[in-house]
C-alpha cells in the first residue's frame, strides 16, 4: 500500500482546515460561554432580589398583625381595668 502525494495533501488540508476552524471557533465559543454565564448571574441576582422583596413583604405583614394584636391586647386590658374600677367603686 503506497501513500500518494495527493492523499497526503488532502489529509494536510483537512488538518489545516480543522486548525483554522478551531482558531476561529474557540474565541467565539468563549464569548458565547461568558455571555451565558453573565445571563445566569443576572437571573440569579434577580431571583435573590425577588426573594428579599417577598421576605420584606412578609415581615411587614407580620408587623402589621403584631400591631393589631397589641392594640387588641391593650383594648382588653383597658376594658378589664374599667370593669375592675367599676366593681371597686361600687362597694
Amino acid at each position: 500500500m503506497q501513500i500518494s502525494a495527493k492523499s497526503i495533501l488532502i489529509v494536510a488540508a483537512i488538518i489545516l482546515g480543522a486548525i483554522v476552524v478551531m482558531m476561529w471557533g474557540m474565541p467565539v465559543y468563549n464569548v458565547w460561554q461568558q455571555e451565558m454565564a453573565g445571563k445566569a448571574e443576572m437571573a440569579k441576582a434577580e431571583q435573590n432580589r425577588r426573594i428579599l422583596v417577598e421576605e420584606a413583604k412578609a415581615r411587614l405583614e407580620a408587623e402589621k398583625l403584631n400591631a393589631q394584636a397589641e392594640v387588641a391586647r391593650a383594648k382588653g386590658m383597658a376594658e378589664a381595668m374599667r370593669v375592675e374600677n367599676g366593681q371597686l367603686n361600687s362597694t
